[in-house]
């Protein structure tokens, strides 16, 4: 039996993809904000893909979320009210299901927190798909926050929502 998971990947960000594709994306990105490994300082793109990547040939990355993932549903449906107090309802829709996610992952390391912002600012407005137990689940990030604790722990909290 496959087990229970909360979680979604990160491709490995790189600098050979072409344009338009999430590693070169995120690459152009994390070099925009941290730099190459030749401009000193420590905190560099190459710093954040081995501590996420480690120096092997991974190209993805798993995110577990952290306890306390919240999920909303709601459902969309249209209500006819009669006089007589009775009213009739219908699904308003093909997808009348609306759902909205908040998850949040505490105390990180921050080439973790920044590997996962790039890959949310990068793949915004589209999509990337999430893990719920069994289900795979096609959601956007609507809005996303980074809490720095310390210089080398930071948290982020984000509120997905389902697309079709």
């Amino acid at each position: 039996m496959a087990s229970r998971a909360f979680s979604f990947s990160i491709p490995k960000p790189n600098d050979s993809f072409s344009i338009g594709t999430p590693q070169k994306d995120m690459f152009t990105d994390l070099t925009a904000k941290y730099g190459t490994a030749t401009s000193g300082g420590g905190e560099t793109v190459t710093d954040i893909i081995e501590y996420n990547f480690g120096t092997g040939a991974a190209t993805s990355v798993e995110i577990k979320f952290d306890r306390g993932f919240a999920r909303q549903t709601q459902h969309r449906a249209l209500i006819a009210n009669f006089g007589d107090g009775y009213e009739q309802r219908v699904r308003d829709g093909i997808n009348p299901k609306v759902e909205s996610f908040n998850m949040n992952l505490a105390n990180r390391r921050w080439e973790e927190i920044a590997l996962i912002s790039s890959f949310i600012d990068s793949t915004s407005p589209s999509h990337f798909n999430i893990t719920l137990e069994l289900e795979t689940i096609k959601v956007v990030c609507n809005a996303y926050n980074v809490n720095i604790g310390h210089d080398a722990v930071q948290s982020i909290s984000m509120q997905l929502k389902r697309v079709y």
